[in-house]
């Protein structure tokens, strides 16, 4: 009897022997994750290894030989090194549906925006609207029958995608999917559900359709503006986590360890913190940007999006949001490296050279 608590120890541990340092990651996927996983589901693992060779696929292979069940081994395995440059379009996906057993998984994820997830429902839904139409023209219909199944499959991965973008919640179970989306899209989730005999032409013109609205719902997701208003002082706690967040994925690595120590001891410091006026962007009721300015001297000391939601406008809508309560008036404010782009397109201008103050690297900024 297939045990999987054993069987992952297992794995781990013969990895950790046969790898030692270079195990970096072992993670879980699939049914099983899922808890829907039936006898004969496939096994999902994801490994990774610093400096992946063939000969350590030759180990690994040996090690899922050795702990039993190899036929039903699966997953995905790979180096550190080609998954940081990995297609970030697949990066929600996995970040979602992964648990992690040893390591952790987001320290060898590439960077990825909410247009990147944008495009990865974009990119599957094509071609799955492409196979649907190609298929049916140019094979016979016994094909198309036995084919269809399988297409219907790759709907709920579709779906938890499509279903994030409207909601801003990843859904992992196909039963928890089906709970939480609109009955045309119950219907169409229990296509691959259907027994062998079901009308194909009814089922097949039912997931076309579908197929057809989430072009359309693409549309109004891309379009819809994330509200911003002022904070409550209940929300200014989330929205220093968000600050830190931001700052760890986009503009750390242009500071030295001195510098990274310095801005979080900011993000605790009542004194620094004290007199800020503070501005969030909201994506129903997920904070995901933010502008903090001292009302005094009108200098902004915290602007952060959400690295899923860049590109979207929402840094603009905060700046003009601010703009409302202090008309005419100039707005100074220390921009980072990571940051210069922005704030010129802005209308921001340097008003000196770069300076590092604390192990931060920064240029002055003004908008008059």
């Amino acid at each position: 009897m297939f045990d999987l608590d054993s069987y992952l120890n297992d794995l781990i541990t013969n990895c950790r022997t046969a790898f030692g340092d270079r195990l970096l990651y072992v993670g879980l996927l699939g049914s099983y994750l899922r808890g829907e996983a039936h006898e004969g589901s496939d096994i999902d693992v994801m490994l990774i290894l610093d400096q992946f060779s063939v000969q350590d696929m030759d180990q690994y292979r040996e090690i899922l030989k050795r702990i039993g069940f190899y036929e039903r081994s699966c997953g995905f395995i790979c180096g550190r090194d080609e998954l940081l440059r990995w297609n970030p379009l697949e990066v929600c996906q996995l970040r979602h549906t992964t648990k992690d057993l040893f390591g952790v998984l987001t320290d060898y994820l590439p960077s990825a925006t909410w247009e990147d997830e944008v495009n990865y429902v974009k990119h599957s839904l094509g071609n799955l609207y492409h196979e649907l139409c190609h298929r049916y023209i140019h094979a016979d219909r016994e094909r198309n029958i036995a084919a269809f199944h399988g297409s219907c499959k790759v709907v709920f991965f579709l779906m938890q995608n499509l279903h994030y973008l409207e909601s801003g919640c990843f859904i992992i179970t196909k039963k928890e999917l089906a709970a939480d989306v609109s009955e045309e899209d119950r219907r169409v989730l229990k296509l691959a559900e259907l027994p062998a005999g079901v009308d194909f032409d009814q089922a097949f013109s039912a997931l076309f359709a579908w197929c057809q609205s989430v072009f359309t719902r693409l549309e109004r997701v891309t379009r819809r503006e994330c509200p911003v208003r002022l904070l409550t002082v209940d929300e200014r706690a989330a929205a220093l986590e968000l600050a830190w967040k931001v700052f760890c994925e986009f503009e750390a690595p242009d500071y030295t360890s001195e510098g990274t120590e310095e801005f979080k001891k900011c993000l605790t410091d009542e004194a620094y913190l004290a007199g800020l006026r503070y501005y969030g962007a909201f994506d129903r009721e997920r904070l995901v940007g933010l502008l903090a300015i001292r009302e005094q001297k009108r200098h902004i000391c915290f602007f952060f999006v959400d690295g899923e939601y860049h590109r979207r406008g929402i840094g603009t809508r905060l700046f003009k949001r601010m703009r409302e309560d202090f008309p005419g008036q100039s707005i100074t404010l220390n921009s980072s490296p990571y940051g210069l782009p922005f704030y010129k397109a802005l209308g921001f201008t340097a008003t000196d050279s770069e300076q590092t103050v604390n192990g931060i690297r920064f240029t002055p900024m003004e908008y008059k």
